[in-house]
């Protein structure tokens, strides 16, 4: 079974290097990963905002357990963590825009 997570795991990270990935830091570790992002618009105080709402699947290997709740850098873009799913390689991270 750990010859298949192997090959899974290099399987992985030579997509992502393929797909010249985003980029995620969280607790200071940088990894590239696969984002989905998306923007809307909610109302807020004087009207419209935008708003981002997303997430990134990252591969395990090296990377800090998320924590729900606590923030992390996609892009240069503070985000704050919603949820976590995770996988026997990756994990799923579903993310918000942090309002300060």
């Amino acid at each position: 079974m750990s010859t298949f997570l192997d090959i899974t795991r290099n399987a992985l990270g030579a997509a992502l290097a393929f797909m010249e990935s985003d980029v995620v830091e969280y607790k200071g570790t940088t990894a590239v990963c696969v984002a989905q992002e998306e923007t809307t618009q909610i109302m807020r105080y004087g009207g419209f905002r935008h708003h981002f709402t997303g997430f990134v699947r990252v591969a395990k290997t090296g990377f800090p357990e998320p924590v729900k709740g606590e923030l992390l850098t996609l892009n240069g873009t503070e985000l704050r963590i919603v949820s976590v799913d995770e996988c026997p390689i990756s994990f799923k991270i579903s993310l918000e825009q942090a309002d300060k």
